[in-house]
């Protein structure tokens, strides 16, 4: 049984990871929005340039954070996350220029950057042995809870009353939940615990340590930020300038692809209970590149809704479980930086895919990302695969938990 006090903290943290994760698209939802009215952004270059600037600031900032963050202050880090994205989007409603837009979004992308590697660590302490699964699902499914409600509510509200509106509401959510979770976040730790953690704190972050930890799952943190990137930024303009679909059913096509990951993510602990860790990323990945080339190829509305359904179930599947191998592989010490450079990584390959992505799409087409996604996860599904077959990861993951010590 987890105690009253674990389930609060994990309240707290699955709060701020959806107000986080919903900020970090309010924007590329909007982008077709604002391509139209030819205002702030001019062309599918301007959201390459746009995502790739604020990602590379991103990469920095969590290093940094990574680095110097202390667990015991994880409830402080995460309200300065919530107060610098809540002003951040507020800020935005007064871009008059396409380098004021790119300069809010560099801020806000500073306070996202917080989340990952501090919350994330923060349950992978909390949570140990056969509930780190369950704890993962949970607050993973929380940040797909945060995105389906942007998705739904920026569509409809840029839609009806102006491209500022969405900024407006998701920039007071995240200044509400500053209050919100620190409440929820009180007397988080007991004495005995803080003394411990002071303790443990006194020795050094060792980032060798961790990327030895994290480097078996280098490609899947690549294929997971280049999913996320594409299909945020890119896949409004395929449901809305290749299909023709309304702005208000793109908001709630998108909502749906989140409904089914949010699902998946709260069947996650099951589902890894029943085929293991990598069997669970082995069968989502062969979803993905089916889907994928469905989007890139397909022109008929009702089937890229159904591939959208099944694209996420599969994709976030994913990510609780390659965050479960690594809090399970990183010791405690170093499981903050483990996670910043895996989260790092997942932007890496987010900005530089989605960087590309833009090119590609003002040259082949907006249908021509999802090809080049198909062709990634196709990759990494055989990587994985090989992986497997030679010991180097477990199916269950149980290798690994022994092999580093209890938990």
């Amino acid at each position: 049984m987890i105690s009253g006090k674990k389930r609060r903290l994990l309240g707290s943290v699955s709060l701020h990871h959806a107000c986080n994760d919903a900020s970090t698209v309010v924007l590329p939802t909007i982008f077709p929005v604002l391509l139209t009215q030819q205002f702030l952004i001019r062309d599918y270059t301007d959201i390459g340039t746009t995502v790739l600037i604020g990602l590379a600031i991103a990469v920095f900032f969590q290093a940094f954070v990574g680095h110097f963050a202390k667990t015991r202050h994880s409830r402080y880090y995460l309200a300065i996350d919530a107060l610098l994205v809540g002003a951040s989007l507020l800020l935005m409603t007064t871009a008059t220029s396409f380098w004021m837009l790119v300069l809010f979004f560099i801020v806000m992308r500073m306070g996202t950057s917080i989340y990952h590697p501090v919350g994330v660590s923060w349950i992978s302490h909390i949570f140990r042995g056969e509930h780190l699964d369950r704890a993962m699902g949970f607050q993973s499914a929380f940040g797909n809870i945060g995105v389906l409600l942007a998705f739904a509510s920026t569509g409809f509200l840029a839609q009806n009353y102006g491209w500022r509106a969405p900024l407006y509401l998701w920039g007071a959510i995240n200044l509400v939940a500053v209050t919100v979770g620190l409440y929820l976040s009180r007397s988080a730790y007991g004495q005995d615990e803080i003394d411990q953690q002071k303790e443990e704190e006194k020795e050094p972050v060792s980032w060798i340590r961790a990327f030895h930890g994290i480097r078996s799952y280098i490609p899947m943190m690549i294929l997971g930020g280049l999913a996320w990137g594409i299909t945020i930024n890119y896949a409004p303009s395929l449901l809305n300038h290749r299909l023709g679909v309304p702005m208000s059913a793109t908001g709630i096509i998108m909502g749906c692809w989140m409904a089914a990951g949010t699902v998946s993510a709260f069947m996650y602990g099951r589902i890894s209970g029943g085929l293991g860790r990598a069997r669970t990323l082995v069968y989502a990945y062969a979803a993905i590149a089916a889907v994928a080339f469905v989007f890139g190829l397909g022109r008929s509305v009702h089937l890229v809704i159904g591939a959208f359904a099944v694209f996420g179930i599969a994709l976030f599947l994913t990510y609780p479980a390659n965050l479960s191998f690594i809090g399970s592989s990183v010791e405690p010490r170093s499981r903050t930086a483990g996670f910043s450079l895996a989260s790092n990584i997942m932007i890496i390959g987010n900005s530089i895919f989605s960087f590309l992505s833009g090119g590609l799409s003002d040259r082949y087409g907006i249908n021509a990302p999802f090809l080049l996604l198909g062709g990634m996860t196709l990759l990494v599904l055989a990587y994985l695969l090989f992986m497997v077959r030679t010991g180097r990861i477990s199916a269950d993951g149980c290798k690994i938990a022994k092999r580093v010590g209890p938990h």
